[in-house]
């Protein structure tokens, strides 16, 4: 099976939109991805069950080479003719991802294996990307170009600090990546809105989230134009680093325990901005929240692994756009803030979540074996895409 090369295809905005220009061979190629997405769908059903032709697929495997942590990348199959085949491999007891899901982490199926990267993969779709402001937007391009999730996507496309606003407002992922990704209830894909009213419906089970170390976070988005910062409510900006804090912190734990919409400011305050503080009740739920409901727990701080180990949970090539910074602060520094600025201040609804985040974190390194050493493969295929 061969996978389609696509045609070029340009970007222009206008507007506040995105539009995409192709040539004939381009929309040649989309039909053709469409063909092979409904391709994909057959295979699967027939790959989960028993019949002659399962047997005659399992006597015509192929190696799968997938850039995951402890495996050499080194293969003359694409990514996503890994996935094909592997989607066209896959055969369980079971009837469903989700059972697949269970097999691996039981250890029935090998934890690393390309049939347990698809069935992960497929099992948390649509994914809920819940992104807490200023702790990396660059997850969203990560994201996008996970084996199959946006096979409508021009060639080549990235979120950066323009198309982060223009392309996803206008909808552009959500008729790119069909089925990938959750909405509902939310702004756009990517935006800051609270789990509140959705989380039942549409983030338990396929939460993904990077958690930043929180005093750093709050003074990152005080450079970052006092970022949530509720000026419609108080009429004025934050008069220092110290009162934005007070007011700003607890973010991740609103983000998710209330219900708010970001964008919708007719309370005059994003989530985030909430002015009353996050509760002791609202951490638990949150903790709860993040261990049980997210399929991906990374750490801002610790970029590298977490993008290593997202690609050792789902699959996928690792590339320079994983680990490129997309949204920079006037004021960004490669170095950690310095935070005796915040007068002895702790944000302790956030920091209580952030303990439990790098718990969840760690414990998933050591399950999935990914270490500095065990990622060395998965940073030099980055580099090679440079």
């Amino acid at each position: 099976l061969l996978w389609p090369r696509r045609g070029s295809a340009t970007e222009r905005f206008h507007e506040g939109r995105c539009f995409v220009e192709s040539s004939a061979s381009s929309m040649s190629s989309l039909s053709l991805s469409l063909s092979i997405s409904l391709f994909l769908s057959l295979s699967l059903a027939l790959s989960l069950s028993s019949s002659p032709l399962d047997h005659t697929l399992a006597g015509a495997r192929r190696d799968l080479r997938t850039c995951i942590a402890s495996v050499d990348c080194s293969s003359e199959w694409s990514d996503e003719v890994a996935y094909l085949q592997s989607h066209i491999q896959l055969r369980s007891k079971s009837s469903s991802f989700a059972e697949l899901v269970d097999a691996c982490q039981l250890g029935e199926v090998p934890l690393a294996s390309a049939r347990c990267q698809v069935a992960r993969l497929q099992a948390s779709r649509p994914m809920a990307w819940i992104h807490v402001p200023k702790s990396g937007t660059t997850l969203g391009n990560a994201l996008l170009h996970l084996p199959g999730m946006c096979p409508l996507l021009p060639p080549g496309f990235v979120l950066d600090a323009s198309r982060h606003g223009a392309c996803v407002v206008g909808g552009q992922i959500d008729q790119s990546c069909p089925g990938s990704f959750s909405s509902g209830g939310r702004y756009n894909f990517g935006d800051h809105s609270g789990l509140g009213g959705i989380y039942k419906s549409s983030v338990e089970g396929h939460g993904v989230v990077m958690l930043r170390q929180p005093e750093q976070r709050i003074i990152s988005g005080y450079f970052y134009d006092q970022h949530d910062w509720p000026k419609e409510h108080f009429h004025r900006p934050a008069k220092d680093l110290l009162e934005y804090a007070q007011v700003c912190s607890g973010c991740a734990v609103k983000i998710l325990t209330r219900k708010a919409i970001d964008g919708d400011l007719s309370t005059g305050y994003t989530v985030c901005g909430n002015p009353p503080p996050a509760t002791t009740v609202e951490v638990t739920l949150a903790k709860q929240r993040l261990r049980s409901g997210f399929v991906f727990v990374g750490i801002t701080d610790e970029w590298d692994l977490s993008i290593c180990l997202l690609h050792a949970i789902f699959g996928g090539s690792c590339l320079a756009t994983d680990f490129e910074v997309v949204r920079l602060g006037s004021n960004r520094s490669e170095n950690l803030y310095d935070t005796s600025e915040l007068m002895g201040y702790k944000d302790l609804a956030d920091g209580a979540l952030f303990e439990e985040a790098s718990a969840v974190f760690s414990e998933n390194l050591q399950r999935y074996n990914v270490s500095y050493e065990s990622c060395k493969s998965c940073f030099q295929q980055a580099s090679s895409f440079k």
